[in-house]
């Protein structure tokens, strides 16, 4: 079986003390998980209308899988790390531009992204941009850069955080662009509120081809087979490399 390599991030505050809050810590992104996805259940009845189902069939085979097994919302949830609110951030907004912040703890900084910068290009409903002075760094191995993603179906209609990708591994600091797009003219973001995703990477060089499909028809078909192997979670069943042993 191969072993997926490991490495090492590590998290440091220069703010003494404020390390030991744990609910405020950056923390593994398999801990968190919406709680609207949390509540789905994995399985709901079969009563597609479809011709092609019968009622023997749904006797038989009751319920189909929702996307709660499905791996590319799940595994999403297994990658890299989350940063919380370190406190209160109160952000406030109007409609002729007037923008103001305050932060609960006064030894944390935050500055404004200029509407020049971004707004006034920008198309959306992005009202103004905040960059928020994280009180952590981030120290990675050389050669690995970080993918800074807002959270996943959130469905927050007030704030994200933008995308981005930093070479963490020459410059730890992080700095956290919340981009204002709620009607609102003020919002309060709590502290421990999960605010984005730091995923590590291996920086590499990729180069592509538009290939022709009898190359990789076997792959491809391989793929589909492993996915629709089992009625129940196939896709944890038969998409995971496993080694066996022949017996002689």
């Amino acid at each position: 079986m191969n072993k997926s390599e490991s490495i090492k991030v590590i998290f440091v505050t220069e703010h003494e003390g404020f390390e030991n809050i744990k609910e405020l810590r950056p923390y593994p992104a398999s801990e968190y998980m919406p709680q609207w996805f949390k509540d789905m259940p994995a399985e709901v009845k079969n009563t597609e209308a479809d011709n092609s189902i019968t009622d023997h069939i749904r006797k038989k085979i009751p319920n189909i899988r929702t996307a709660k097994l499905c791996p590319s919302f799940t595994d999403i949830h297994n990658e890299g790390f989350i940063l919380p609110a370190p406190c209160d951030i109160w952000l406030r907004v109007e409609k002729d531009g007037t923008w103001e912040y305050r932060l609960s703890n006064p030894t944390f900084s935050m500055e404004d992204h200029g509407n020049h910068q971004y707004v006034n290009h920008a198309k959306g409903n992005v009202k103004h941009v905040f960059k928020l002075t994280y009180p952590y760094n981030i120290i990675v191995p050389d050669g690995y850069s970080i993918r800074q993603v807002p959270m996943f179906y959130d469905y927050n209609p007030e704030w994200h955080i933008a995308y981005g990708v930093l070479e963490s591994d020459k410059a730890p600091e992080i700095s956290l662009q919340i981009l204002y797009t709620s009607e609102d003219n003020e919002i309060l973001i709590k502290a421990g509120t999960p605010l984005c995703y730091y995923v590590p990477y291996k920086r590499t060089n990729y180069s592509m081809e538009i290939g022709k499909y009898r190359l990789y028809r076997s792959k491809i078909l391989e793929g589909w087979h492993r996915g629709t192997s089992s009625f129940k979670n196939s896709s944890k069943k038969f998409l995971t490399e496993r080694s066996y042993r022949k017996d002689s």
